[in-house]
């Protein structure tokens, strides 16, 4: 059978777990930062869990720019590694409430070992349904480096089982810094990216709608019941224009851009879980380095090179941002707000004022 369907299904279903993950994260109960720290853990389990996801679409996405067709087989290993990845979020919530817990370390770690295991078993079916396809003949399932995560998530095992509770946990996030650093090193050429775009289309659509989750049901049926919420429209309607602001500017940049690699679906993948304005500026400098990476891998492409001449837009936007930030610590807290809603108003003026 043709991929493109199953493709688009795999994708579909891994952006939904990518986006559940966010919501398994609670909020700091009061505005401070003591409390965002308390809350590390969870922080540092969504971002591992990321990591793995992204990951298996990663190496998914180039495997399957080299398959012609797939068998039932295929399509049932792949249901399973999909059942089990979709209770990454459960799981990855529990071992951040219970962390010490020997169950759910157990479960954690198991679900990585099983994610591992179930993509090597996908890609040796993959092989054979197309027993005459040379690129994926160059594929070798018996390199050692494919199970060196394996090899350490078992020893985070025996370390949680012996004299270590957490161990697995902590050898789940050395396997996932091995995972991507194995990722970032491979500099596969992707001719074609519109499958990263549909990916982060549909990250970006699940995001969108479900942000009005966080708007709380006014409490009466009057008026001043639903006043009350105002500032969780307000706060609704700000992220509604920073999702699709940031949307609007990739989908305008991949319009010109013909090929990307590893480099840059790493560098878009990462997107700062934190407050407002630390957000606006990671997103501003992941953009500003991404920029770079895509003229520097399609240095012929005129049209991109006349794109990207200028990163202004973006500078701005981590200057006037620090800056809010700076003043809203200090003095106005609303400031940090106001900085994000005029960088956005200058990242759509500048272009057009420099074109002017």
């Amino acid at each position: 059978m043709q991929t493109n369907r199953f493709e688009t299904f795999m994708d579909a279903v891994l952006a939904i777990i990518i986006t559940v993950l966010v919501l398994k994260l609670p909020q700091p109960e009061t505005a401070t930062w003591a409390a965002i720290l308390s809350l590390n853990i969870r922080y540092v389990t969504y971002l591992i869990c990321f990591i793995i996801i992204f990951n298996t679409w990663y190496n998914d996405h180039n495997l399957f720019q080299m398959v012609d067709e797939i068998d039932n087989s295929v399509v049932c290993v792949y249901g399973v590694l999909i059942c089990v990845i979709s209770l990454v979020p459960y799981f990855a919530t529990w071992v951040a409430l219970y962390p010490t817990s020997v169950p759910a370390q157990t479960m954690f770690g198991i679900l990585f070992l099983a994610t591992n295991v179930l993509y090597t078993i996908s890609t040796y079916l993959i092989i054979r349904a197309n027993p005459y396809n040379e690129n994926l003949k160059k594929i070798d399932l018996r390199d050692y480096r494919r199970y060196v995560p394996v090899a350490i998530i078992l020893a985070g095992f025996i370390l949680t089982y012996t004299v270590y509770p957490q161990g697995i946990y902590i050898s789940c996030i050395l396997a996932t810094f091995y995972w991507f650093v194995m990722a970032v090193m491979a500099k596969s050429e992707i001719e074609s990216s519109e499958r990263f775009e549909a990916l982060f289309d549909a990250i970006v659509a699940i995001i969108l709608t479900v942000i009005v989750l966080d708007i709380g049901m006014a409490s009466l049926g009057t008026w001043d019941a639903l006043f009350d919420l105002k500032l969780e429209f307000i706060a609704y309607f700000i992220s509604f224009i920073v999702c699709f602001n940031f949307w609007n500017y990739n989908n305008n940049l991949f319009s010109i851009v013909n090929k990307i690699n590893g480099k840059v679906m790493w560098l878009i993948g990462f997107v700062a879980q934190a407050c407002y304005g630390l957000d606006f500026i990671v997103v501003a400098l992941i953009s500003i380095v991404t920029a770079n990476a895509l003229k520097e891998v399609d240095k012929g492409n005129v049209a991109l090179m006349l794109a990207l001449k200028s990163n202004l837009p973006l500078i701005s936007t981590v200057v006037i941002v620090s800056v809010g930030i700076a003043i809203g610590y200090f003095f106005y807290p609303p400031a940090i707000i106001i900085s994000c809603l005029i960088s956005i108003i200058l990242l759509w003026m500048i272009p057009h004022l420099h074109r002017g």
